[in-house]
């Protein structure tokens, strides 16, 4: 993809190097007009065949509704809308429910901040701080991996409070 953007940006350079009105000018934008189309394409591409794997590896689909507006202005912006997760949760939804998986959103405040295995607080870590240990319980494990225990664990939750409130009805 990188590279692709890299080829575009030449190209578009190109482009408004080139006499208004010629025929160079149309060859070139041409080829930018194909490049766009094959960058799409490759963004079109990959959340299908993803979620697609997702659902024959899983019974149950947990994602963390992240706020994608407030990922756009930070320092990763592009990178995440390059990767598409938006477009991603939301075929990842669709496919999920054609297949008869289950899917939930789950709140994402605070998954990094949370210990595993004790549920207490441990405080904001920087970024380039990648692994979780709690000082209450000693549990040390991958920063990413931590987070994703404390989803499935609020998921579960989520998930046995909908059971319950189908119960008493």
């Amino acid at each position: 993809m990188a590279e692709a953007e890299r080829k575009l940006k030449l190209l578009q350079k190109r482009v408004t190097r080139k006499k208004i009105v010629s025929n160079n000018r149309k060859i070139a934008a041409k080829k930018v007009a194909l490049l766009h189309e094959y960058v799409a394409n490759s963004r079109k591409d990959g959340p299908p065949k993803l979620s697609h794997q997702i659902c024959d590896n899983a019974g149950m689909v947990f994602v963390e509704d992240l706020n994608l507006v407030g990922a756009k202005a930070a320092m990763l912006g592009k990178h995440c809308l390059d990767a598409g997760f938006g477009q991603l949760f939301n075929i990842l939804e669709q496919t999920c429910f054609k297949r008869g998986v289950y899917f939930q959103k789950v709140d994402g405040n605070k998954t990094s901040e949370i210990c595993p295995n004790c549920l207490k607080e441990t405080g904001k870590k920087e970024l380039s701080e990648r692994v979780h240990s709690c000082h209450y319980c000693a549990y040390t494990t991958d920063r990413d991996v931590a987070a994703a225990q404390v989803v499935l664990k609020r998921a579960l939750a989520a998930v046995g409070q909908t059971v319950k409130m189908l119960a008493y009805k």
